[in-house]
């Protein structure tokens, strides 16, 4: 049966997961459970006893490519797994879908913790170790991007939605721009720090000097030009109509555009009310935005999602 207490209203879900990256040196801070029949979890390690690679090695042996966690302890798995993506992500016994949940929820706790302030050089690291590990996943598995595609909904958030237009920029930079490690890991890093201008000025409704300041910030980091550009002119519009300068059709950096695209795609896709579906959200994008992005980078953000 479920390990739910007596009386608890609530019942305990419970996610799988890869056997990669739970073996470290401390012991794992959250219990291990096996699932022996439908809805039906057994404790299998208990939290903080001494988990070994002899534990997972039987497991292996006896077939079992996953233990499971109880949702509430998602939190602590992803810190745990950080510094295993890139194995965890290589594990082909491991479904698809299972592996980009990981990469998702790493993902998302580094978003989140890159733009609770204005980042340092060893927390933006953190961040390009998952989009390069994102980027190996999209270059290696053909349905890699759908996987992480389905994982995203509306952004709520600054973190939320940098992370969604990373992931969304990545998979039009795979479509237009040289499909090569570098070039996604730089779409990835664009998406993930356009606004990071915003960072310690979230009371702002309208900063258009966020896209300057985020610019200054990245530059300071030694992020790459293309990056830093991506921050300056993601609101630059096709037609002459954006900010920061005004700037017309390919005068706008080429990774600017893509972000762009999928920056103002997210907006509307999230801020509809009621809520609408992707491709009510490209309508409303394609009618309420005509002119201010090329033909090429508005038709590679259709072929997103088809």
């Amino acid at each position: 049966m479920s390990p739910d207490a007596p009386g608890t209203e609530t019942p305990t879900t419970f996610s799988a997961v890869p056997l990669p990256g739970l073996v470290q040196k401390d012991s794992v801070p959250f219990p291990l459970y096996l699932c022996t029949a439908d809805n039906t979890w057994v404790l299998y390690h208990g939290a903080k006893a001494p988990l070994d690679e002899g534990h997972l090695g039987r497991l292996q042996a006896e077939g079992t490519i996953n233990l499971f966690i109880r949702d509430q302890d998602r939190p602590q798995y992803f810190q745990r797994v950080e510094g295993s993506l890139d194995a965890i992500l290589l594990d082909r016994a491991m479904p698809l879908e299972r592996r980009a949940d990981v990469l998702h929820g790493v993902a998302l706790r580094v978003a989140d913790e890159l733009l609770k302030a204005v980042p340092d050089r060893a927390t933006v690291q953190r961040a390009t170790r998952v989009m390069m590990a994102t980027s190996g996943l999209l270059l290696r598995e053909t349905q890699g991007f759908t996987a992480l595609r389905r994982l995203l909904s509306g952004s709520q958030g600054l973190a939320a939605h940098s992370l969604t237009v990373s992931f969304l920029s990545m998979g039009l930079a795979r479509i237009l721009l040289s499909a090569d490690a570098g070039t996604l890991l730089q779409a990835g890093l664009a998406g993930l720090l356009h606004d990071i201008g915003k960072v310690g000025h979230e009371e702002l409704d309208h900063d258009p000097e966020h896209t300057t300041r985020g610019a200054v910030y990245l530059k300071g980091l030694g992020l790459p030009a293309a990056v830093v550009e991506a921050a300056r002119s993601h609101h630059e519009r096709h037609d002459g109509s954006g900010f920061p300068c005004g700037l017309r059709g390919d005068a706008i950096p080429e990774l600017a555009r893509l972000v762009g695209v999928v920056d103002t795609f997210d907006k509307v896709y999230t801020t509809q009310r009621p809520k609408v579906g992707v491709f009510d959200a490209l309508r409303i994008l394609a009618q309420a935005y005509r002119g201010c992005f090329d033909d090429r980078t508005a038709k590679g953000l259709v072929a997103l999602f088809r």
